[in-house]
Order: C-alpha cells, then structure tokens, then sequence
C-alpha cells in the first residue's frame, strides 16, 4: 500500500506540472504575424518647387496595423520593415517603425503606423507593399499585401 501511494504521489506531481501557457518557448516566425491592416492611404503632397518655382509632390503611403504574437514568449524591440513595390517588385520605398508598445507578453499583440515617402514615384505606381515584423528574439513572417488605388 505504501508503495502504490508513494507511485500515484510521483504520478500526479509529475502529471500536474505541465506548463500549459500559450506557445513555444522557442521564437518561430509563426509567431510573431501580421494581424490585420487598420489603414493603406497613398498621397500626393503639392511642394514648393524651388528655385524653379514650379510646383512637385512628395508621395507618401501610410500604413497602420496590428501585429499579434503567438509566442510563448516575452517579445521586446517590436518593430516592422515596410517596402513599397512597384512593377516586377521593384522597390519604390522602404521605411521602419517600432511597435506600440514595443514589448509585450506571451500572446498579446501591439500596433505599429508608418508614413514611407517614395522618392521618385506617385503613390499610385505601387502594386504591393511588404510588412515583415520583428523583434530582438527574431524575424516574423513576411506579409505581401497588393494594392490598387482608385483613378483620379
């Protein structure tokens, strides 16, 4: 009787001492994703022309969003790398942004917003634009979103 007691007392500390919290303790780029896209706005912004005095325009995309982890992790230094492509995905504009809050716990998430300035394009030459989150435990899985803007 002894023994069976002193067996089912192992049983049940071992049994009842699993780690159940959320993810692996391990970062995958699984883990860290882009949620959803709260906002894609393109604009052209009319500038002064210079010394020429003729008017240009400085285009913009801006992109807000949400980033969520599934990892069992503490995650610090969120941030996400953006690039605007154009045509055979060819870069128009990159640009990165840290995460609000930058650190989060085991399965939350946070939200991130950037303004990229494409040089030498209108916004409208765009056809996709790339998110890929990270953070100091690593990379996260890259997102290709394509885009369309409306005729002017």
């Amino acid at each position: 009787m002894k023994y069976i007691i002193s067996f089912l007392s192992i049983f049940f500390f071992f049994g009842c001492s699993k780690d159940d919290s959320a993810g692996s303790r391990t970062f995958t780029p699984d883990d860290l994703t882009v949620l959803n896209l709260t906002s894609i706005v393109g604009e052209a912004v009319p500038m002064p022309g210079g010394d020429t005095g003729s008017p240009t325009s400085l285009n913009t995309i801006s992109i807000s969003g949400t980033i969520d982890s599934q990892s069992g992790l503490d995650l610090t230094g969120l941030k996400v790398n953006v690039r605007v492509l154009g045509e055979n995905g060819t870069p128009l504009g990159i640009g990165e942004a840290v995460c609000t809050p930058s650190e989060i716990a085991p399965g939350a998430s946070c939200t991130f917003s950037i303004t990229i300035t494409l040089e030498s394009s209108d916004y409208k030459t765009s056809q996709s634009i790339e998110i890929t989150p990270g953070c100091d435990q690593g990379t996260g899985t890259l997102r290709l979103i394509p885009v369309t803007w409306p005729d002017s």
